[in-house]
């Protein structure tokens, strides 16, 4: 079976980023395909969204629905520590003014059905089921790919490609191209929906908890409806999932070591078994080829401690549309400049992030990052960064640069207190 005309540009996987891509991409009039290999709704973790996104999703057009959809507001996030001693609150308003004061917590299946179908209605051609297994025949101005969907086999023809399959990162092995970890040691995340976990009172409530404790971290992420995504992450050595340890123990076991975790879970109940994911931090070396260009997790992940991973994917998504519609309109494939480009552009976001998740994971960082000083100015342009600005400001730069010399510093001269939970 093949579909037929060409199709403009062909998107594999309908997450947020396929939809943001298509919506966009179909609003400037291009003729696109969404390929995604599931049945939505279906579940997938990275409930928290940060403000910062919330004009990505103005832009694609669909932000007025997700304010209709009955999701929990996030007015900010706080950072704790597993023995409860310690608590660190940032909120967006006071950091990133009115306009930026609050985004969602999200149950994924739910909001990534919403951008699905938002980019079916500006005029995407969606097949979900349809697994693409491979790119053939190359040309410089089009390229096949061949799936298997309900039907049968499909072959599709298409001027370019936009790789949205999230960590599966169809296109990047397919074309050779070179992935590398992003972290020194490899971590697994075990995660689950709980009802009843304890909540903040006030605005407070819908903030995302994130505790640390010596071997790792969890997640608490409040969503609508009472359900609560619970999870952990911990060095894959630690975890012991290989030696034939269930998640359930491993799980309990963190749990039990963690006062303020464990506090907040208890009379709680999990919803669904748990799951778990490894080995998340990487990247590819480069993101874009002359018509292939790669977003969200097909491109790279940083790490989940931020939230960052929904807004990177939708931004990543309306710079891909970009560089096609210009590329596009003039006739002609992506250039090596735009290439590079558009690879540094979304690497630098990256490493927005990256430098932070640094002192964050190291012991010494984080008890500097637990005390800003509100002197230098400090905490405000951390929780900037937080809300998901990824163009700091010289001012902002110049702070976040004196942030990381001082968690450098605390490591040989004690320049904040010490955390002995984490010792």
């Amino acid at each position: 079976m093949s579909l037929a005309p060409i199709y403009d540009v062909a998107i594999v996987g309908g997450g947020p980023a396929g939809a943001a891509a298509g919506a966009q991409l179909s609003k400037a009039g291009k003729r696109v395909i969404i390929l995604e290999k599931e049945a939505f709704p279906r579940f997938s973790i990275g409930e928290s969204l940060l403000p910062c996104g919330n004009d990505l999703l103005r832009e694609i057009g669909v932000w007025e629905k997700l304010e209709n959809a009955g999701f929990l507001r996030k007015y900010g996030a706080e950072f704790c520590t597993g023995d409860g001693s310690r608590l660190q609150r940032f909120w967006f308003g006071q950091n990133m003014g009115t306009s930026h004061e609050y985004s969602y917590q999200v149950e994924r299946a739910h909001f990534d059905q919403l951008l699905l179908d938002h980019a079916r209605s500006q005029g995407c051609e969606v097949h979900e089921q349809t697994r693409v297994e491979t790119i053939d025949h190359q040309t410089a101005e089009s390229m096949t790919l061949q799936c298997a969907g309900l039907n049968g086999a499909i072959t599709i023809k298409t001027r370019w490609i936009i790789d949205a399959s999230g960590r599966s990162a169809f296109s990047g092995g397919k074309i050779g191209l070179h992935r590398r970890s992003t972290q020194k040691s490899r971590r697994v995340a075990i995660f689950g929906h709980f009802e009843g976990v304890f909540r903040n009172g006030g605005k407070a409530e819908g903030h995302i908890t994130i505790a640390r404790f010596a071997k790792g971290w969890f997640w608490l992420i409040p969503l609508a409806g009472g359900r609560t995504s619970v999870g952990v992450v911990l060095p894959s050595k630690d975890a012991g999932i290989s030696s034939g340890r269930g998640l359930e123990e491993i799980f309990q076991e963190a749990v039990d070591s963690n006062d303020e975790v464990r506090t907040r879970l208890h009379g709680a109940k999990i919803m669904a078994p748990l799951r778990a994911t490894g080995d998340y931090s990487w990247k590819f070396s480069r993101f874009a080829t002359p018509r292939i260009l790669l977003t969200g997790d097909a491109a790279g992940f940083v790490d989940p401690i931020f939230s960052s991973g929904v807004m990177l994917a939708l931004k990543s998504a309306v710079l891909a549309a970009e560089y096609i519609v210009r590329a596009s309109d003039s006739d002609r494939s992506l250039t090596r400049w735009e290439c590079f480009s558009y690879t540094r552009e979304v690497t630098g976001w990256m490493q927005q992030y990256s430098q932070i998740i640094r002192s964050f994971y190291d012991r010494a960082g984080f008890e500097v990052f637990m005390n800003p000083s509100p002197f230098l100015q400090i905490p405000g342009s951390i929780g900037r960064l937080l809300g998901g600005n990824t163009h700091p400001g010289f001012l902002d730069r110049l702070r976040l640069a004196v942030f990381h010399f001082i968690c450098t510093l605390q490591r040989f001269v004690r320049m904040a207190p010490p955390i002995h939970s984490l010792r």
